[in-house]
Parts: structure tokens; C-alpha cells; sequence
């Protein structure tokens, strides 16, 4: 059994989670992180056995979101980070689930935002501790760490992207039905 495709998309998530947790605590989703997503995304390519077409359309993917991201980041609604994470992320999950990945951070984006602002109202009921240790949802008039959306959008259709290990798929089945 090849462990080493089950290793590459354990550690896409992991690192995707990071992300999240980074820019909820910052408001800074860090250069090596998406650099560390592009440089796996090869070597867990080809553990998978991916055709050299579908390589291509998941390289056309990140890069046409890296596109959109820094249009979104020259326009003042998007990070840099942002732009980055998700450009990265579309590279593993690819063109057929493109449309899906934008809508679900588009969607969670829109949830993320109303409980920022939900969140920053009440900072005084909050732990001081929980406020200094996630300054990128509490402080006021700060951006939405919307790394959190893109995360979560990647993880949630992580299961349906080419590399995902099919006994990870079959272990879901049992699991949910």
C-alpha cells in the first residue's frame, strides 16, 4: 500500500487548517504556507497516478484563482495571504471543483463575516486571553480573516478532489452512509 498519497493530502489539510488558525490569529496567512501547498501538490500528483490533461487543468485552476485573488487583493476585498491560500488550494482541488470551492468560501465567507461583526460587539464578554490569542476575529476594524472561509471550503470538499485516497472515501462511506 503506497502510503506516501494518504501522507501528502493528510498534510494539504493540515496545513490548510493552519492557515485558518494563522489568519484568525494574526489577520496573516504566511508566504511558506501556500509555497508549502504548491510544492506538495506535485510529488501527490503523481503518487495519485494523475494524467498529464488533469495535471493541466489543475494547474490552469490555481492559476486562474490566483488571478481572481489578486484582482480581489488590488480591489481592497482580499489579502495577499487570501489570494495566495486559495490559488493554492484550487491547484489541489482542481477545475471540476472550482466553481464549488469559490461558492463554498463565498457562502462560509458570508457566515464568517456576520459572526466577525457578532464577535467584536460583544469583545467585552470575551476572555482577554481568548481575545489576545485570536486578534484577527476580535479586534475591531480589522479585515474578516477570511482565510478561515478558504479553509474551510477546501477542507469540506476535500473529500471529492482527485488525490483523496479512496480508502479514506471508503472509510467515509462506513462511516456516514
Amino acid at each position: 500500500m503506497d502510503l506516501i498519497q494518504p501522507l501528502l493530502v493528510a498534510v494539504f489539510i493540515a496545513l490548510v487548517l493552519y492557515g485558518a488558525w494563522s489568519d484568525a490569529r494574526e489577520l496573516r496567512i504566511p508566504n511558506w504556507l501556500s509555497l508549502s501547498l504548491l510544492a506538495l501538490f506535485f510529488p501527490a500528483a503523481v503518487s495519485a497516478g494523475m494524467a498529464m490533461d488533469v495535471l493541466t487543468w489543475h494547474l490552469i485552476a490555481g492559476v486562474l484563482m490566483l488571478v481572481v485573488g489578486f484582482a480581489l487583493f488590488a480591489a481592497g476585498v482580499f489579502g495577499g495571504g487570501d489570494a495566495k491560500l486559495m490559488s493554492a488550494c484550487a491547484l489541489w482541488l482542481g477545475w471540476d471543483l472550482l466553481l464549488h470551492f469559490a461558492v463554498a468560501v463565498v457562502l462560509i465567507g458570508g457566515v464568517l463575516s456576520i459572526l466577525v461583526i457578532l464577535l467584536r460587539k460583544g469583545v467585552g464578554m470575551w476572555p482577554d486571553w481568548l481575545v489576545r490569542r485570536a486578534i484577527g476575529l476580535f479586534e475591531p476594524g480589522k479585515a474578516v480573516p477570511y482565510g478561515i472561509a478558504i479553509s474551510a471550503g477546501a477542507v469540506i470538499l476535500a473529500p471529492r478532489m482527485d488525490m483523496f485516497p479512496p480508502a479514506w472515501r471508503e472509510i467515509m462511506t462506513l462511516i456516514w452512509g
